[in-house]
């Protein structure tokens, strides 16, 4: 079983605040700038985790539009 880390969740946190702010028009451009940066870190490290967790609210966002 795998944990979510807190790290994940402010990365959701992120994608909320981000959501609230702008709207789904900024979904796309979002989730091509999250993907490059969960390549470059690693899926361990806390920067990853909060990339990873705002990647997969826009993910989501993007799939229930």
């Amino acid at each position: 079983m795998q944990t979510v880390t807190a790290e994940y969740l402010d990365g959701i946190r992120e994608g909320r605040a981000t959501f609230r702010e702008h709207g789904i028009s900024v979904a796309a451009d979002a989730l091509d700038t999250l993907n490059a940066l969960c390549r470059r870190f690693d899926a361990s490290s806390p920067v990853g985790q909060m990339y990873r967790g705002e990647r997969d609210f826009w993910k989501a966002k993007i799939r229930n539009a």
